[in-house]
């Protein structure tokens, strides 16, 4: 397998990995809005996970967007940031996981699929940690990546990146409202109250 191959199927994968965490970003969103379930804290702290896992690769989307090129230490990085941010995020979820595996216990909101979303969430970092796993594997830190792709495409993925950001951070500020936290069992959202 030629390593300038592998270097550009990475650069593409950085992208579909944006953008699917994007998607299951804005699928919370729909389980929260659409089914009226409110996220709990470590439902929060697991969104958050996933955006941490996603700025590497946005950054080196970004970085490759700019300049052209993107050196072997901005990929690195880029996926190293991937791994961290996933193991947080394994263990927030799996730290809920704990919460409800008592015999009995219905667990917390609905389930999609017929897992809970905590369950969903570790899966995906368990699939982040892969795929940042297998980027950082067949890296060559002799040859730079040179992106060939539509610069709008690199615009786009990026821009929804943001605005899903920018949409979390408005969710919980309207759940919490002026308070310094979360409830543990959200009923409601507090800033309307």
């Amino acid at each position: 397998m030629s390593t300038a191959w592998v270097r550009h199927t990475s650069y593409v994968t950085a992208h579909l990995t944006v953008l699917v965490v994007s998607g299951v970003l804005l699928g919370a969103f729909g389980v929260q809005f659409v089914e009226g379930e409110f996220p709990c804290p470590l439902c929060y702290l697991q969104r958050m996970a996933m955006v941490l896992a996603v700025l590497g690769p946005a950054r080196m989307i970004a970085i490759g967007h700019r300049k052209g090129v993107i050196e072997p230490s901005v990929f690195t990085t880029a996926f190293g940031m991937t791994v961290l941010a996933s193991l947080l995020g394994a263990t927030i979820s799996v730290r809920q996981i704990l919460l409800h595996i008592d015999p009995g216990e219905v667990g917390y909101g609905s389930p999609v699929f017929g897992l809970h979303l905590y369950t969903w969430a570790l899966l995906v970092f368990v699939a982040l940690l892969l795929d940042a796993g297998l980027h950082l594997t067949f890296i060559d830190e002799d040859i730079p990546i040179v992106p060939a792709h539509p610069p709008l495409l690199s615009k786009l993925i990026l821009g929804l990146f943001v605005l899903v950001i920018f949409a979390n951070a408005v969710a919980v500020f309207v759940q919490s409202g002026f308070h310094a936290y979360l409830v543990d069992n959200p009923t409601s959202y507090r800033l309307l109250e």
